[in-house]
């Protein structure tokens, strides 16, 4: 019975991995987000300034 449910717990585990990578929340994909929120950050404090 133990057995079962490790099986049934690692495959449920894989699938949650395999939904992460397939949506883009791997390291590669965050940090391309990451570099676009910084340039909108940049963006919008240039034209703070400007306002200013």
């Amino acid at each position: 019975m133990i057995i079962v449910v490790l099986i049934v717990f690692f495959c449920l585990q894989g699938f949650v991995l395999f939904c992460c990578l397939a949506a883009g929340d791997d390291s590669g994909s965050q940090e391309v987000s990451d570099q676009e929120q910084m340039e909108y950050i940049e963006m919008w404090m240039e034209q703070k300034k400007r306002k200013a």
